[in-house]
Formats: C-alpha cells, sequence, structure tokens
C-alpha cells in the first residue's frame, strides 16, 4: 500500500468543544470507524467497501445518528440562510448568531472539521486500500469513492472558498491551500475519470460488488454513473458566471457523457444502514427548526400541494373565532425573539420528518432544472428550458407524492404578501400583536409557475431557480449557493443585522470564515488561503463563482 501521512488539518481539528477528542492522535483517526481491524473486513469485500456508508452519511452530517452536529454544520447556516427554515430558539446568545448574521466559530468551524475528518479521512483509505487489492477488481469502488469525495468537498469550497484538497495527506506539519477555482478543476477531471471507470465497468460482469455498502443505488453502477454525470452538470453552472466558456464545455461534456444524467425518481436518497435523518432532531426532539416565512409566503401563494408535505400543522384558534390548520412560519433574523420564542414555538410549523426518513442529497427533479438552464442560456443539450422546466416540476410533485401538476404549471398564482401568525391566534395579546406586526411583508417576488407568462431570459431564471429551490427542500446548501449565484429565488430581509456592518443586509451572508484551528495552528497555510480567497475572512467577501454580475 501507498503510504501516506493523514494532513495537518485532519489530525488537530479535533474542535474540542464539538468532538471531545475524538479526533485526537493520528492513530486513532486511521482506526477503522467500524470497530474491527483491516483483516477481519476482507471478506466480501468489507475490508474496503465499510468505509462507504460512513462517508455517505457524512455529506449530508449525520454519520453517527443524532443531530447536534448537523445543527451547526448546515442547519444554523445554510438552511436558514437559503430562506427553507428560521428558528424561533435565542440560543443564549441575545441575537449574535447566524441569523442576524453574527457567525461564531464555535458554529462555523463545525462543518471544516466533520467534513475532513469523515470523508477526507476515509476517502484515502479506501483509494489506498482499492490500490492494494487491485484496481482492476476495485476501480468502480474508488469511482464511487470519488464521487462522495467531490460531492462532500464541493460543499465545503462553496461555503469557504480555498480548501486543503490537492496536497491533502501529505504532511502532519502543515496543510497547503489551492484556490477554490483550481479545486473545481480537479473535480471535474476527477468526475470525467470517474464516470469512464463506471461506464466501462457498468457492463463487466462477476465484480467485486458494492451492494452490501450503498445506501443509495443498492450497488447499481449505472444509477452511481450518472449521479456522477449530473454532480458534473450542477458544478458546471455553479461557474457559469466566472467563465461562461468553461462551464459550457463541462456542462455539454457531462450532458453528452455515456450514461445520460439522473431521471425522475433515480434521486440521490440515503437510507438503510442505520440512518436517522437529522432534522428529526433538530426540529422535532430539539423543537428548534421551523418553517421559513419565504416558504410559507412563495408555496402558499402558489397553493402548492408539496407545502403540506414540507411542514406539520398546528391546529389554532385564530382572532376571528374560527381555527386554523395551515402550515404557518416565522421569518428569520426578527428582532424580540427572548419575548416570542415559546409564543412562535406553539404555531409555527416544524420541519415534516420522521426519524427514519430518508436523506434526499439530490433530488431527482435536479437534473431536469439543470438541463432546463442549460438549454435557456443556449448549450447543446437536445431541448428546450420550458420542456425541461416543465419535467422537473413533474419529477419533484412525483417525488412528493402530490397531485395537480398540469393546473399547477398553468398557474399565475404568485407568492402571497407574509403575515406573521402571532397577529392571527387568539392567544395574542396587544403587546405580542404589535411586536409581531412588525414582521409583516409583502411578498418578495411575482414570478408564477407557468412558463409561459415570462418575457425575458431573467425572468425565465427565476422560475427555474425558485421551482428548483422548491424541490430540493430540506437540502439547504446547495440551495444557499444558488441563491447566491443566481440571486433566486428572492427573499425576504432580515430586519436584525447585528454584523456590526461587516454583512450588508441587501447582500447577505455570502460564505463562512476559516475555522480558528487553522488560524492558530496554521497561521503560513492561513496566509495563503486568505490571499487565495481575494478579500477579507469574513462573511461578505464573495467565493470565486460568486460574480456581482447580471446572469446574462
Amino acid at each position: 500500500m501507498k503510504k501516506r501521512i493523514i494532513s495537518y488539518i485532519a489530525s488537530t481539528l479535533s474542535v474540542a468543544a464539538l468532538f471531545s477528542g475524538c479526533t485526537g492522535a493520528f492513530e486513532d483517526m486511521n482506526t477503522d470507524p467500524y470497530g474491527v481491524t483491516d483483516e477481519e473486513l476482507l471478506q466480501d469485500n468489507n475490508y474496503i467497501g465499510a468505509h462507504f456508508p460512513s462517508m455517505e452519511k457524512s455529506i449530508y452530517y449525520n454519520k453517527d445518528g443524532w443531530g447536534w452536529d448537523f445543527q451547526t454544520i448546515q442547519n444554523l447556516t445554510s438552511d436558514i440562510w437559503s430562506g427553507y427554515m428560521a428558528t424561533s430558539s435565542t440560543f443564549n446568545m441575545g441575537g449574535q448568531d447566524t441569523q442576524s448574521y453574527v457567525l461564531p466559530s464555535s458554529w462555523t468551524d463545525t462543518f471544516w472539521s466533520y467534513t475532513y475528518n469523515a470523508i477526507m479521512i476515509n476517502q484515502l483509505k479506501v483509494k489506498d486500500k482499492c490500490e492494494e487489492m487491485g484496481m482492476e477488481t476495485y476501480a468502480h469502488f474508488n469511482a464511487i469513492n470519488t464521487i462522495l469525495r467531490v460531492f462532500g468537498m464541493s460543499r465545503v469550497v462553496d461555503e469557504y472558498g480555498p480548501i486543503i484538497y490537492s496536497h491533502y495527506g501529505e504532511t502532519m506539519t502543515g496543510g497547503i491551500y489551492d484556490a477554490a477555482q483550481d479545486v473545481y478543476k480537479l473535480f471535474f477531471e476527477e468526475l470525467k475519470e470517474a464516470s469512464e471507470v463506471l461506464y466501462d465497468y457498468s457492463s463487466k460482469e462477476g465484480l467485486a460488488s458494492f451492494a452490501n455498502f450503498d445506501m443509495a443505488y443498492g450497488g447499481d453502477l449505472t444509477k452511481w454513473l450518472k449521479l456522477c454525470n449530473t454532480l458534473r452538470l450542477r458544478l458546471a453552472l455553479r461557474v457559469v458566471k466566472y467563465d461562461a466558456t468553461w462551464a459550457k464545455t463541462e456542462g455539454e461534456a457531462a450532458i453528452a457523457a455515456p450514461g445520460g444524467l439522473l431521471q425522475s425518481g433515480e434521486g440521490f436518497i440515503i437510507s438503510g444502514f442505520e440512518w436517522m435523518h437529522p432534522l428529526y432532531t433538530c426540529s422535532i426532539e430539539y423543537n428548534d427548526m421551523f418553517i421559513n416565512a419565504n416558504v410559507k409566503s412563495i408555496l402558499g401563494g402558489y397553493n402548492d400541494p408539496r407545502l403540506d408535505m414540507f411542514g406539520s400543522a398546528k391546529k389554532l384558534e385564530l382572532k376571528d373565532g374560527t381555527v386554523s390548520n395551515e402550515i404557518l412560519g416565522v421569518r428569520s433574523g426578527i428582532p424580540d425573539l427572548d419575548i416570542l420564542t415559546d409564543r412562535y414555538k406553539a404555531v409555527i410549523a416544524n420541519i415534516n420528518v420522521e426519524s427514519n426518513t430518508p436523506g434526499v442529497i439530490m433530488s431527482s427533479a435536479e437534473p431536469y432544472f439543470l438541463l432546463a438552464e442549460a438549454a435557456l442560456r443556449g448549450w447543446n443539450t437536445g431541448g428546450t428550458a420550458k420542456g425541461y422546466y416543465e419535467d422537473g416540476v413533474r419529477a419533484s410533485f412525483s417525488e412528493w407524492g402530490v397531485s395537480g401538476v398540469d393546473d399547477y404549471l398553468a398557474s399565475h398564482a404568485v407568492p402571497a404578501d407574509f403575515v406573521d401568525p402571532l397577529t392571527l391566534v387568539a392567544s395574542s395579546d396587544a403587546e405580542i400583536t404589535a411586536l409581531a406586526a412588525e414582521n409583516n411583508t409583502v411578498a418578495a417576488s411575482t414570478v408564477t409557475p407557468c412558463w409561459d407568462d415570462a418575457t425575458t431570459d431573467e425572468g425565465r431564471l427565476e422560475k427555474i431557480i425558485t421551482q428548483k429551490w422548491i424541490a430540493g427542500f430540506p437540502e439547504g446548501k446547495n440551495a444557499w449557493a444558488e441563491w447566491r449565484r443566481t440571486g433566486y429565488p428572492k427573499l425576504f430581509l432580515i430586519r436584525q443585522n447585528n454584523s456590526a456592518g461587516v454583512i450588508p443586509t441587501e447582500l447577505g451572508v455570502r460564505r463562512i470564515p476559516f475555522i480558528q484551528d487553522e488560524v492558530n495552528n496554521n497561521p503560513e497555510g492561513y496566509a495563503q488561503a486568505v490571499e487565495l480567497l481575494g478579500g477579507p475572512d469574513n462573511g461578505a467577501t464573495r467565493i470565486f463563482w460568486d460574480v456581482d454580475a447580471p446572469n446574462f
């Protein structure tokens, strides 16, 4: 086996308050996560395959079942900033938290630390073991390993910017950063190679079976091939405003790649292997996470049947004497939560999720919306933007198990104005009603589901991204990235901005700062990372693909 040293970034990122020393010594981190030796795992491909369930779970940040780490990794950052969710909890921080654009390192550091420990360490071990046991037998395992690495680390790049990637595993005394755009170049190369391997192996017989380790596709290599190509197309569109030619080249290659893209019913959805949905902990067990006002405004205005699938309504007595059983949301970044917390929790909708609800990492509707935008931009897709857009909505309706898609696609309905639920319920006194009424606001958008009433490419793009946003619920990392890239869907501004002028309210959070462990223990690498970032290490500096320019 080719020997490697796990990089400094993995060996020192224990973040003691978060991980309680579980990532301490180098030897400890390289102990098999299932608590057995490599020799005991040689049978039935377990020697290599046992690492995969952990990596698959860790893309959605729930390796160990419970969701407290997920809360800081995703729920209190991208899930909120994407407009999907909001919390009425104060976390004893007096408004100095992510909803009001304060980025405490005790929250934002977790994402980096978790991903390096859960994905990058395991993917190195898988690659080494594939080389040891023979790539002629296990190349398809390594190709899937590549897809999981790129999937997980693309999310890290999209939130921090420069990362340690091409030099990962070379040293224990420091970390050499890559520019984010260079990491993207590697992503495209790696996905191309993985696609070629999977296409070649998908027709072979007598292969080492991946089925026993697959949380998504039951070992079906053709589905992993489609996922690989679809992820490549996602990342190609991500860079379209940075370099339109580069984006088109990579995007058209992904579309034309053998094996094709994911289709309706083929989303990247994980379950089994003692999977527990992390949102169950955050929204149901902790009672901390709820439907955002943007979801209520957009889907409520459309009379979208998926709204009832997203949230769990609470039966409420209203001031007019009637009883309501509708999904109610709350705005993010509002003042007076110390007074309103418990009142909101009594009326707003929790996320509709059970402990064993499968984790949707990529919706089967997304490929159609990617193709719709690609066609809108004039790429060679083999279809029309309208056709792909409507196919995407249909795929989403099917995925969520709701009906009425034909009427929906003909609808000229628009998002609804937002009325704070505490102004409606009978239990609110005059003071509470007055405080809550300050959160009432007109709808942020007038976009409709009907394709034919759009007159400009910008208007059509807003439709595509708005429907992609709806279809992707509740996975906020991709939704937040797309909002930063395109400005869609249009979201309500926060009312309380405690960033001391660092992050403009109209701009919103654009990234999260590098972790304190790097600042303290890798000062040379940190300085290099900030230089590659091209701006201050704060939440207002844009990732390279987040270009401040029109979409067309």
